[in-house]
């Protein structure tokens, strides 16, 4: 999914009841609050909300999950995740992030169409 710079740490789902899905990963397990990406252009996201176990981990899909089945990968975004004043901020891409990042707390953000980073 584009903007990323490492390499991916990719899972497979195992479970899925309705908005509830199991993800087993063999690299390593995501922490708890990450977000995760499957399907078409990274469209349906996931929130982890649990460890199961060294592998696996349960995760609450926050959209759309139509198409979304057992076998499908799903890419461990959470390097876009940044923590600000006690929130959490997801960006789909790393330019968003570091403008973000680069503009002082409290400072209000420029409006343009297009996007984030106009």
């Amino acid at each position: 999914m584009g903007d990323k710079t490492s390499p991916s740490n990719v899972g497979v789902v195992v479970s899925v009841r309705g908005s509830v899905v199991d993800i087993r990963f063999d690299v390593h397990v995501p922490p708890i609050h990450s977000v995760l990406r499957a399907g078409d252009e990274g469209r349906i996201v996931i929130e982890v909300l649990e460890q199961l176990d060294a592998h696996r981990v349960r995760g609450i899909v926050l959209t759309t999950s139509q198409g979304f089945a057992r076998g499908m990968t799903v890419d461990d975004a959470s390097e876009l995740l940044t923590e600000r004043d006690g929130k959490t901020f997801y960006f789909r891409g790393e330019p968003c992030r570091q403008k973000f990042l680069s503009t002082p707390p409290g400072a209000k953000p420029e409006k343009k169409s297009g996007g984030c980073c106009g």
